[in-house]
Formats: C-alpha cells, sequence, structure tokens
C-alpha cells in the first residue's frame, strides 16, 4: 500500500507540473497578442508619419526633410 501512495503522490505532481506548465504558455501567448493588439496601431501612426514626411520631401524639395526619414521609414518597413 505505501508503494501505490507513493506512486500516485508523484503522479499527481507530475500531472501538477505539466498542467502549470501549459497554463503558463497559455499566458504567455495570452500577453503577445495583446501586446500585439496593443502596439499594432502605434505602429502604424508612426509608419503612417514617416511615410507622409517621405512624400512631403519628393513633392516640396524646398523644406530639406532630411534623409533621415527615409532611412526611419526604410528600417521600420524592415522590421515588418
Amino acid at each position: 500500500m505505501p508503494f501505490l501512495n507513493t506512486l500516485f503522490e508523484v503522479t499527481s505532481k507530475i500531472i501538477d507540473v505539466v498542467s502549470k506548465k501549459s497554463k503558463n504558455r497559455e499566458k504567455e501567448q495570452e500577453i503577445e497578442e495583446k501586446k500585439i493588439t496593443i502596439y499594432s496601431n502605434l505602429i502604424i501612426v508612426v509608419i503612417l508619419t514617416a511615410l507622409f514626411m517621405c512624400v512631403l520631401a519628393s513633392f516640396f524639395p524646398s523644406l530639406s526633410i532630411t534623409s533621415w526619414w527615409f532611412n526611419f521609414l526604410e528600417r521600420m518597413l524592415k522590421e515588418i
């Protein structure tokens, strides 16, 4: 009987550990999904602003918009 009790305890502990790990992974996925939904709007605004500045630089060269905007837009598009 003691053998069965210890076997049962060990089995239950293994099941607990596995279930905790799966719950942690689910929580990590939820956090990643929240990050994506929160930051996606911000990223869109930043990219559109950089694109707008590049368009302005193309249409109105007298504004002296630096090449930093073009480099920034290129980096942002590569990251996506």
